[in-house]
């Protein structure tokens, strides 16, 4: 499910999308042990932090965030530089 906010009056909702890419095959993460090269087949994981997660966990290390938006068709990358670690209190 691609994240909606309600939009001013007249004009489309805001929708973000975060995506987790593989670098060297340019397919997208789309659940299980699955990757597609289908944007909208790709799993969603709504949050930074959630795809974070997900990706210190991954078998490949060699993936970059890819945040979606309808204002910018094209998107951001952000690369992978640092891997999650939960601190305890």
């Amino acid at each position: 499910m691609v994240g909606l906010l309600p939009g001013p009056a007249g004009q489309q909702p805001f929708f973000m999308k975060i995506l987790l890419r593989n670098k060297a095959t340019g397919f997208f993460y789309a659940g299980g042990n699955q990757w597609t090269a289908d944007v909208d087949a790709a799993h969603d994981f709504q949050t930074g932090l959630n795809a974070l997660q997900y990706s210190s966990k991954a078998p490949s290390a060699n993936v970059e965030f890819v945040y979606l938006e309808n204002e910018i068709p094209d998107g951001f990358i952000l690369p992978k530089v640092a891997t999650y670690h939960r601190e305890q209190l």
